[in-house]
């Protein structure tokens, strides 16, 4: 790119230079991962309804939204503790069989790495809740250095170093509200522009796929390849010109049946 097109690459450099790697992106939201995974879930999830008009689509998104707002209201009644159960279970996961070792510590401060030895180093700041890995800034949730050096403190909760975003207390704050319900298409109010704003004009196309094609990594099916059959012996795998049995009359044979 720098040399095909310069312009783009300085563009790129002076304005989008922290936006192209997890470890320059802010830490205010507390995710784990960016990738698109959003947008796929997304889109399997209003598949069916893909093809339908814009109104009719936003109706049915407003549905679906009611319906999942209302699935974890539910859900949240049932939460007890501080923290999310599902972050209680990947902290509980991750400090155990942790091979990381306190290397020395001070006002809540340490330095850790893998036991036995290794060049790779990290530091831990328990008051900052930081971690020289980056992970724990990012999600929120402590990673293994931070369980590490928190598993060494006497009385030392995990708990109490998990961000407030994954406390309960929040969860059910999010969903303690109501959507407001709304009548079908058919009792909406007309709409006055003082215009008529006509479809556009469209050719007719094929319709569109509505399942994307999934990587062997998430399941999906590989490429089958098709096994050559030799013209002479007739067996899979090989080719004429490297066949066991080739000769001249068995050549010949294989001409004559074509």
């Amino acid at each position: 790119m720098a040399t095909a097109k310069p312009e783009a690459m300085k563009y790129l450099q002076q304005t989008h230079k922290k936006l192209w790697t997890r470890s320059q992106f802010g830490t205010d939201s507390k995710v784990d991962y960016v990738t698109n995974n959003l947008a796929k879930s997304f889109n399997n999830w209003i598949k069916e309804e893909k093809a339908m008009n814009i109104d009719d689509l936003m109706d049915t998104i407003r549905q679906k939204l009611l319906i999942k707002w209302n699935t974890r209201k539910k859900v949240a009644k049932k939460f007890v503790g501080k923290i999310l159960p599902h972050v209680m279970q990947q902290l509980g996961e991750d400090s155990f069989n942790l091979d990381i070792e306190v290397i020395t510590e001070h006002d809540g401060v340490a330095e850790v790495c893998a036991k036995g030895g290794t060049r790779f180093r990290f530091v831990v700041d328990l008051r900052n809740r930081t971690c020289s890995c980056s992970a724990w800034q990012g999600s929120g949730i402590p990673c293994k250095h931070a369980i590490a050096y928190i598993t060494s403190i006497p009385g030392e909760k995990l708990e109490v170093h998990v961000d407030e975003c994954y406390y309960v207390a929040k969860f059910k704050a999010t969903y303690e509200g109501a959507i407001p319900s709304i009548p079908d298409k058919s009792m909406w109010p007309d709409a006055t522009h003082g215009f008529f704003m006509h479809p556009p004009l469209l050719k007719s196309i094929v319709g569109r796929r509505k399942n994307r094609y999934k990587g062997a990594v998430e399941g999906g099916s590989k490429r089958k390849s098709k096994r050559h059959e030799c013209p002479i012996c007739h067996e899979l795998g090989h080719h004429l010109y490297t066949c066991k049995t080739r000769s001249p009359a068995n050549i010949a044979a294989m001409e004559a049946d074509r």
